[in-house]
């Protein structure tokens, strides 16, 4: 059963179509035909039944009228013999009242003992004879007679309803024939109709076979589709609007990385092959060697979010979530930062105690990078405020600052990767990853990265996390 369930799944749509409708026409035409030949039957055995007993019924009255006129048994068996005489179908045995067989048609063909006993109304049963030459079929029935002083004569009729059963039965035959070729012809019905309602399915295809890797801005929604493909036709546009922004954005991203790893690599050979021009002053040494480690240290800062952001997108960065409390994660924040806020007489500052649940290392890597970039960004004697709040569903946790703000050009575009505001690539300390990495975060955890910023009156970035 399995194996046909899964033959039908993996046939053609064509073909399943084709079965179906052969199967309801199938179904349809041999239920008719079925119909139609219980009811021809049914209407020929009541025919059958009608002529029966009429015959016998006309036999009993004649009988009794002629036992009421004194007639004799044997002008009543004369009289009832020409009229059998007359039927093609119809024979009969008179019995007398001792149990001796007084008379029979010469056509009767059923034994005594096959009659069933004699009934007032007639009732009928089916009886079958065949050789090696006729096959014949008999309606049969059996009733007393009531003559003078009351005397019982038996009469056992048998009506031959041979004919009349190979009609039906003929009928019947011919009824599958033509059935079966009635589905033949429907199958090749369906199969034209499956193909016609099912070519703009064909031209769909037609159309994406020919979309190539420089065509992905191609839409097939633009056109003229049955209602049932609109629906395939929208989610398969959205579906490449998904990977032509993808597309563009790994050329963007590969460039990126050639560019950003050009440059500090570029700054490690210029630095080693300068120093080793002529000789130099152990100072210079220490110098070139401060330079070469800075650049190191910034190419291993950006592997290491390529990697980071790597194993993200292929899921393969596993959580270890556990619950947090956000007053103490500020504090530690505060404590690592402060330093560097005070080199800028900048004042740090929280609020709120949350207890949320996520990973404690990536999320004071995401804090980290937004505070971080909020230092940079806030001039002379400024505010960072870092504040929780939660609701029934979510925890969201804010770092707002007093800064220069971001302009609404640039909003949609800060979180992707190796995206600067400041047209200069040379800041050692900014690698373009940063924003990345902390939506990246927020996505891990189920929730999201929101920026809200004026030019001129600073930035609020807010992670929000299920809580």
């Amino acid at each position: 059963m399995k194996s046909l369930i899964r033959a039908l799944r993996n046939m053609p749509i064509t073909f399943r179509l084709t079965l179906y409708f052969s199967l309801t026409m199938a179904i349809v035409l041999y239920s008719v035909s079925g119909l139609l030949y219980s009811t021809m039957r049914s209407q020929l055995n009541q025919k059958d039944e009608q002529e029966l007993r009429s015959s016998m019924q006309f036999q009993q009255e004649m009988a009794i009228a002629i036992s009421e006129r004194q007639g004799t048994e044997a002008q009543w068996q004369k009289e009832l013999f020409e009229f059998v005489a007359k039927q093609e179908r119809l024979s009969l045995r008179i019995i007398s009242p001792d149990g001796k067989i007084y008379s029979q048609s010469a056509n009767m063909r059923v034994p005594q003992s096959d009659f069933s006993p004699p009934t007032q109304n007639f009732s009928y049963r089916s009886w079958r004879y065949g050789d090696e030459e006729h096959r014949e079929k008999y309606l049969i029935t059996s009733t007393h007679f009531t003559l003078r002083d009351n005397q019982q004569w038996l009469v056992q009729a048998a009506l031959n309803v041979s004919k009349n059963n190979e009609i039906i039965e003929n009928y019947y035959q011919m009824m599958q024939v033509i059935a079966a070729l009635a589905i033949i012809l429907f199958a090749a019905l369906g199969f034209w109709l499956a193909r016609r309602g099912l070519s703009p399915l064909r031209l769909i295809i037609a159309d994406i076979e020919k979309i190539h890797a420089e065509d992905l801005h191609t839409r097939i929604s633009t056109q003229r589709w049955p209602t049932e493909l609109n629906a395939l036709a929208a989610s398969f546009d959205r579906m490449m609007m998904r990977l032509e922004a993808s597309f563009k954005q790994l050329n963007r991203f590969s460039s990126d990385i050639a560019h950003e790893l050009r440059a500090p690599i570029n700054n490690l050979i210029s630095a080693a092959s300068v120093t080793q021009s002529k000789d130099r002053s152990s100072r210079e040494y220490q110098e070139t060697l401060a330079a070469i480690v800075e650049e190191g240290e910034r190419l291993s800062r950006m592997i290491s979010s390529m990697l980071f952001l790597a194993r993200a997108d292929n899921s393969r960065e596993s959580l270890a979530k556990e619950w947090m409390s956000s007053r103490h994660e500020f504090e530690k924040l505060i404590n690592f930062y402060d330093v560097l806020a005070e080199e800028k007489n900048i004042r740090l500052v929280s609020e709120g105690d949350i207890a949320l649940q996520g990973d404690p290392l990536l999320i004071q890597r995401a804090l980290s990078n937004i505070l971080s970039n909020a230092i940079r960004h806030t001039g002379e004697n400024g505010l960072i405020s870092l504040s929780a709040r939660d609701d029934a569903q979510f925890v969201w946790l804010s770092i707002e600052d007093t800064g220069e703000g971001i302009s609404a050009e640039h909003l949609p575009l800060i979180f992707d990767r190796f995206y600067r505001i400041d047209a200069s690539r040379s800041l050692t300390e900014n690698t373009g990853l940063g924003l990345a990495i902390v939506k990246t975060i927020a996505e891990l955890h189920g929730g999201r990265i929101v920026v809200e910023s004026e030019p001129g009156k600073g930035s609020r970035f807010t992670l929000v996390l299920p809580k």
